[in-house]
């Protein structure tokens, strides 16, 4: 029977936190920053072309200049946009440390329409099964959750589709359950503490609150990939250890 490899948490916390501030983690910054606006403001421009123009001064926040037809279109591709991001960041953070100040096309472009395609089916199934978990009672909720933490790994970095990604994520989690959940509940608790700082930038007014806002978590998502990208290279077995895409 083959052992199980136990997770480091610390580790994954400061390596993972190394790889998030590198070039390519940087780079992931800057287009979950966009994405994150793109997404926002198109949203905000929606809700602003359905209230009255009373109701809207001073309160919407950030808006951008596009009819509110065009910005619904635009927060339906921000969206696969910020999911192609994601998968992008598995692939650029999960490479040796002496790589991560490179960012080789192909790690962009190599089968980005099956990757996304598996990534959209994954998260809806996983949204659907957790939620059911919660719902139902609150730890099969967390523990399916926690499963199905490398689901997007499994997918942007080992081709996997959505169906073989849960699988593979699931036997990654195996026999390290309990250490995933204090990985991701300190990541949580310090992204929390952090996003009710954030919240004071508020009072400087709605566009340029949301702005330092939306920064702010985006740059507290890729720490979070980061670790987790360190915390799937830990426990990947031997048979899979280097990554699939050519």
């Amino acid at each position: 029977m083959d052992s199980v490899v136990t997770l480091q948490i610390g580790t994954a916390l400061g390596r993972g936190s190394r790889r998030a501030l590198s070039t390519s983690g940087i780079a992931l910054m800057a287009l979950t920053v966009a994405y994150q606006l793109v997404f926002v403001g198109s949203i905000n421009t929606a809700v602003a072309g359905l209230l009255p123009d009373t109701a809207q001064q001073g309160q919407i926040g950030l808006t951008l200049p596009i009819s509110t037809s065009v910005s619904g279109l635009l927060a339906v591709v921000s969206i696969l946009f910020g999911t192609y991001v994601l998968l992008v960041a598995t692939r650029l953070l999960v490479r040796e440390p002496g790589e991560l100040s490179s960012l080789p096309s192909e790690l962009f472009t190599h089968r980005v329409g099956r990757a996304l395609v598996a990534a959209v089916v994954a998260n809806v199934v996983v949204s659907i099964t957790v939620t059911l978990g919660l719902i139902a009672l609150v730890v099969p909720g967390l523990f399916l959750s926690v499963s199905f933490t490398f689901a997007f790994f499994a997918i942007g970095v080992e081709d996997q589709g959505p169906i073989d990604a849960l699988r593979r994520s699931w036997e990654l989690a195996t026999g390290n359950r309990w250490r995933l959940f204090g990985l991701v509940l300190i990541v949580g608790i310090v992204a929390g503490a952090v996003g009710g700082l954030s919240s004071l930038f508020a009072m400087a007014g709605p566009a340029v609150g949301q702005i330092v806002i939306l920064t702010i978590i985006s740059i507290v998502t890729i720490v979070n990939y980061g670790i987790l990208a360190d915390a799937f290279v830990q426990l990947r077995t031997e048979a899979a250890s280097e990554p699939k895409i050519q």
